[in-house]
């Protein structure tokens, strides 16, 4: 725990402009993606919560859906390695995809690593899936 000079626990949330938990609930309930990545950064890590990869996955995947880039590149770690959630190559790659489109290049890093671990046919269809995503979300 982080203390101020004078001895008083210090709340990192509150300086990081996210004030307390109930309020980045309340936020991430909302619909806030800001505070929905935070929340699953804070349920992945146990940062202030008991740590809960299911409440991580909830809130990454929430931020996820609205885009957030960093939030897929985290849910897609999970998933990748079945970290606390079911392992699912494929949807590692696809949210990896997502991010990667927005100039992440951790999730393009990630993507190679999946397509040198499978079979070149199971490659192929990620591949596909990939293209097959990138021309949904240009229209």
């Amino acid at each position: 725990m982080s203390v101020a000079d004078d001895g008083r626990p210090l709340d990192l949330m509150a300086m990081a402009g996210l004030g307390s938990l109930k309020a980045l609930l309340e936020r991430a309930q909302a619909g806030d993606v800001t505070a929905q990545y935070n929340l699953g950064v804070q349920y992945f890590t146990g940062a202030g919560v008991p740590q809960n990869y299911l409440e991580a996955a909830k809130w990454y995947g929430a931020a996820a859906d609205q885009g957030d880039a960093q939030a897929q590149f985290n849910l897609g770690l999970m998933f990748y390695g079945g970290t606390g959630i079911p392992k699912n190559i494929p949807y590692a790659y696809e949210l990896f995809s997502l991010a990667a489109r927005q100039g992440d290049e951790r999730a393009r890093q990630g993507m190679a690593a999946i397509l040198t671990e499978v079979s070149p046919e199971e490659a192929a269809g990620l591949r596909r899936l990939g293209e097959e995503g990138q021309a949904a979300t240009q229209h």
